[in-house]
């Protein structure tokens, strides 16, 4: 049962659990506190009063007689109790503080540990890396090396066989007696038998390799004498052939110049009939009629609807001068020549353009409307002259009759000219 009294060195109440002592001046302690208290401090004084104290005249051990009394809570005793709790909650507190620094500082430890991990992950991986290519080229070296001990060995075996072969040669090109003396230095015994041996078997295959030589060379020779007289033949005849197209072209060239000379001197004729017809006598007149007011000639304007002077029909059979309207020269589409052919015999060449109109290129109008070179008495200018009788609109709300001309075949001068349009 606790008294109402406490330490001053622990602030604890005094119990019946722990020992209480007195020091002479009457003050009270803890006898662990105040034990503690003599060994921390650097004089023996009393804790509360600070007069000196010897060891003599400390009672370790105060004995208080309590009476029997109910068994109760009391306050100090819980106090005491609450005290060593949170002193105790206070040291778990202080452990769980340091415990969770040094939980962070593993944690960082760690993270720095994996970080370390990952980059020695990828060194490994680059060294494995490193290791296969270097495994690789070991094994490349490995077979390079194998390769060069096969073409060490294969350089010996054919350094000996050149040493043979010069020796063979030797004996090809050397006389009787220095063949005797290569034989001599050889010896006598299995080796030399051998190697003898060796000589005539070579030179029997040099022997046999001559004559396919030989043989192959004597049948290339035949081969090409056979083609070169082919080859000759053929020359012969490219250059009969070319002689004979030089021919040709002559020809053709001096075809070329007379037709040249006869379009001149056919352009002379046609000025000279075009002035002889510019006189104004009775028949030139007529032959200019006939010329201007021709079968469709090509200044001839669409017919114009108008009412006749007498109400019949009109007789085409009868000689009537009837004026033909002035014709407005249109230009019809046309396509591109393609290529003409020249009649060596005739008078006249027509010569034809690419991408020009049809009515701008074969004779002059003169010629093209005229019909002078018809074998026809001048009396049957007008027979010629055809038409036909239509019937159509006036333009005046009733109906009239006009003559449509109608075509005629191309002037002929001598010959008919072909020309192809494709």
């Amino acid at each position: 049962m606790p008294i109402r009294a406490y330490c001053t060195i622990c602030s604890d109440f005094f119990d019946n659990i722990r020992d209480v002592a007195a020091i002479h001046c009457g003050h009270t302690f803890h006898n662990e506190c105040l034990a503690h208290w003599f060994h921390t401090a650097p004089s023996r004084t009393c804790p509360q009063c600070r007069i000196q104290v010897s060891a003599r005249h400390i009672i370790n051990k105060l004995f208080f007689d309590i009476g029997e009394l109910e068994p109760v809570l009391d306050p100090e005793s819980l106090q005491n109790e609450l005290d060593r709790v949170q002193s105790q909650l206070l040291m778990k507190e202080k452990e769980k503080n340091d415990c969770q620094s040094i939980i962070d500082t593993l944690r960082d430890t760690l993270d720095k540990r994996n970080t370390t991990i990952e980059c020695l992950k990828k060194e490994l991986k680059e060294t494995d890396m490193l290791c296969s290519a270097i495994k690789k080229q070991l094994k490349y070296l490995e077979q390079q090396q194998d390769g060069t001990k096969a073409a060490k060995e294969e350089a010996r075996r054919l350094r000996q066989k050149v040493k043979t072969l010069e020796s063979i040669e030797v004996l090809i090109q050397s006389q009787r007696p220095e063949v005797e003396a290569m034989i001599r230095d050889m010896g006598v015994g299995h080796s030399a038998v051998e190697q003898l041996s060796i000589y005539c078997i070579s030179l029997k295959k040099e022997y046999e390799n001559l004559k396919e030589t030989f043989k192959s060379f004597s049948d290339m020779t035949e081969k090409l004498k056979k083609e070169m007289f082919t080859a000759n033949c053929k020359l012969e005849k490219t250059a009969s052939q070319l002689q004979k197209a030089k021919d040709d072209l002559q020809a053709s060239q001096e075809d070329l110049r007379n037709a040249d000379r006869e379009i001149v001197s056919l352009k002379k004729k046609v000025e000279f009939l075009q002035k002889s017809l510019s006189t104004p006598n009775r028949t030139n007149e007529a032959i200019s009629r006939l010329l201007f007011e021709s079968p469709a000639p090509v200044d001839l304007q669409h017919p114009k609807l108008h009412k006749p002077a007498v109400g019949e029909d009109i007789d085409l059979s009868v000689d009537h001068d009837i004026s033909t309207p002035d014709y407005i020269l249109s230009k019809s589409i046309s396509t591109p020549s393609k290529k003409m052919k020249l009649d060596r015999t005739g008078i006249c060449l027509v010569f034809l353009k690419a991408n020009e109109d049809k009515g701008d290129f074969i004779l002059p109008s003169l010629l093209r409307n005229s019909m002078l070179f018809k074998k026809k008495p001048c009396g049957s200018f007008l027979d010629s002259q055809k038409g036909c009788v239509r019937t159509g609109f006036d333009g005046l709300g009733g109906r009239t009759k006009f003559i449509e001309p109608v075509s005629f075949t191309a002037v002929v001068i001598n010959q008919l000219v072909y020309v192809d349009w494709g």
